[in-house]
């Protein structure tokens, strides 16, 4: 396999070793109804284990009552870190390593998926995903939701995954606060671009802070939003040195928004046809970047790595 000698070479990401650079992304499976991990779930993720993955991230997981999302796995409190841990030995078993992703949707989060409540956001934008308005988060309520990311994060570690990623882009929590489409906000959190990246930049050290130096901490940003007055790939290069320099050890750079009309994952896609965007950040920065989006064939991803 000579061929895929980049691919199949081991890295380090701060204390884990990854035996090859293959990595499964987080991805919504609807396998767990009531958000607790069950034999259908670990029956998925230990096959792709065994099947030779490096490095499998399950999730997301919700952090909060208010994060939304129906049959997410969930991460709210210590009654869920038992069943995590099951999820976490049945994937390192085999040799991977596992992650577990970090999830909070704010305007993306339906009503009918919190018990009728209203969900919320950096400002009270309508969300074309849902049909639904959001409510505008009070300064009290961004400080508890950074403090839901830290305390999910450490449930994280404790229920022994090797790695948490926070979920910081595709039209979620976070990139809405970093939004000028989403974030109207005349406070210390909107405005400038520097205002508005600073709630997920809180996260970002509330997580480290959480988990300590040496666990890995990964973001997952979007390249470009793919919207109408939204971020492009240059203003989350930006975002992701801010990241770098506040301890995050990974970027990993999926495509846009899920209100954009740019399709990304579809067959049309050519195979790494967004893995352009992966490229552009990692110019950028030190630590090391995944590429994603359409990348399902082995000789594709290594000659990505090699770009």
């Amino acid at each position: 396999m000579t061929l895929l000698k980049k691919l199949l070479t081991p890295m380090r990401i701060n204390d884990l070793e990854l035996r090859n650079r293959v990595v499964m992304t987080a991805m919504h499976l609807n396998l767990t109804p009531e958000g607790k991990v069950n034999d259908r779930i670990l029956a998925f993720y230990e096959e792709r284990a065994r099947g030779g993955t490096g490095l499998i991230i399950v999730g997301g997981c919700i952090v909060d009552d208010l994060a939304g999302a129906h049959w997410m796995l969930d991460l709210r409190d210590d009654s869920c870190i038992e069943g995590h841990a099951r999820l976490a030995q049945a994937i390192k078993r085999h040799g991977a390593a596992a992650g577990c992703q970090l999830y909070h949707a704010g305007r993306y989060a339906h009503s009918a998926s919190m018990g009728g409540r209203q969900s919320i956001a950096p400002s009270p934008v309508p969300s074309r995903f849902t049909g639904e308005e959001p409510r505008e988060m009070t300064p009290e309520e961004i400080e508890l939701t950074v403090r839901s990311y830290a305390e999910a994060a450490a449930r994280a570690k404790r229920a022994g995954y090797d790695l948490v990623e926070v979920l910081a882009g595709t039209g979620y929590l976070i990139s809405q606060f970093f939004s000028p489409v989403t974030n109207l906000r005349t406070d210390q959190y909107g405005g400038s671009p520097e205002n508005r990246m600073r709630f997920g930049l809180e996260v970002a050290e509330a997580v480290r802070e959480a988990v300590g130096p040496g666990f890995p901490v990964c973001f997952r940003i979007a390249g470009n939003d793919f919207m109408e007055g939204g971020n492009t790939n240059r203003e989350w290069a930006e975002f992701a040195v801010e990241l770098e320099r506040r301890g995050v050890d990974l970027i990993s750079v999926t495509g846009g928004w899920h209100e954009t009309r740019v399709p990304q994952l579809p067959m049309s896609v050519p195979r790494g046809g967004l893995a352009y965007l992966a490229a552009r950040i990692k110019e950028r920065l030190r630590v090391p970047v995944i590429a994603s989006n359409r990348i399902n064939d082995v000789f594709v991803a290594d000659e990505i790595l090699r770009m």
